[in-house]
């Protein structure tokens, strides 16, 4: 439930947290995890906010990063979610157990 009565959220807990655990192994840009969950964003002649992205940051990202579970990383000064790596800390791995959990490759390391 989201705490904004206009927006629910876009989808359930079930799918972002067992989606999460594959994608996010070796980290994963906002813009990939958006295009995963969602599609593509609309496109157009001039650029606008991306609402489905702003969505999934706000009501699943976020909270999961504010949780110690998801990790952002900013690889520029900007604040485009979609420019930001999210990636799994020691804590998800500790706290839960996934259906997807079989299927996560090792997390690729140099």
């Amino acid at each position: 439930m989201s705490r904004f009565d206009d927006a629910p959220i876009l989808g359930n807990w079930d799918v972002f947290l067992n989606v999460l655990n594959v994608e996010t192994e070796d980290g994963a840009t906002g813009a990939h995890l958006r295009r995963v969950f969602f599609g593509e964003p609309e496109t157009g002649p001039i650029p606008r906010y991306d609402e489905g992205m702003g969505q999934l940051y706000i009501q699943v990202l976020r909270p999961l990063c504010w949780a110690g579970l998801v990790q952002q990383e900013r690889g520029t000064a900007s604040y485009r979610f979609e420019e930001a790596v999210f990636m799994k800390t020691p804590l998800w791995r500790a706290a839960l157990v996934l259906d997807t959990d079989p299927e996560v490759a090792p997390a690729t390391h140099h």
